[in-house]
């Protein structure tokens, strides 16, 4: 149970787990409040594509991004994207 609690505890230190989950959340709550989800989902898609493989490839030095570290911060503005329609859509 110890390695358990352990891994879980250090979930919080790993600064890629809480970065994807910040994208999940702002992205989740964009398109959950903005009135058009549909649109606000592929807005938040594209902007997040733009800022994650553009400008944090380009700028993000410290540390340096790769490729799979921006696909993996992408992915959490994706999954944010779908979770928030799927809860503005369920809610209406």
């Amino acid at each position: 149970m110890s390695r358990i609690t352990t891994w879980i505890a250090g979930l919080g230190k790993n600064i890629q787990f809480v970065a994807f989950f910040a994208h999940l959340g702002v992205a989740a709550l964009v398109v959950e409040l903005i009135p058009f989800h549909l649109y606000a989902k592929l807005a938040v898609l594209v902007a997040g594509a733009v800022k994650e493989f553009y400008f944090d490839a380009k700028y993000e030095t410290d540390p340096p991004q790769s490729f799979a570290d921006n696909l993996e911060d992408w992915f959490g503005w994706a999954i944010g994207a779908a979770l928030g329609y799927a809860i503005a859509v369920h809610c209406q």
